[in-house]
């Protein structure tokens, strides 16, 4: 699940400040591979063992948030990495 981040705080340390740049790039790439997924799944033929039906899409959909996140997480495509290494040098 995406939270707020708070990553602006005058009171947080520079430590601080970079878990919260992190926690957003991971977000970010997380975000990133949901809509790949979502666009991937469109070219795959509709029908199969489950059919077509909303309670279908939405696993689907559930699924593929969760999928995102836990790739995200294990330095996935390294995205959020490489985004880390480029803005950690201003937080």
């Amino acid at each position: 699940m995406i939270e707020p981040l708070n990553f602006y705080s005058p009171s947080g340390s520079a430590e601080a400040r970079k878990v919260e740049l992190k926690r957003a790039c991971e977000q970010f790439e997380a975000i990133f591979l949901k809509y790949l997924l979502k666009e991937m799944r469109k070219t795959v033929p509709n029908g199969g063992l489950f059919g077509n039906s909303l309670s279908y899409d939405i696993f689907q959909s559930l699924y593929d948030d969760a999928l995102s996140e836990e790739i995200s997480k294990n330095n996935g495509m390294g995205i959020a990495e490489e985004l880390y290494k480029q803005l950690s040098k201003y937080a």
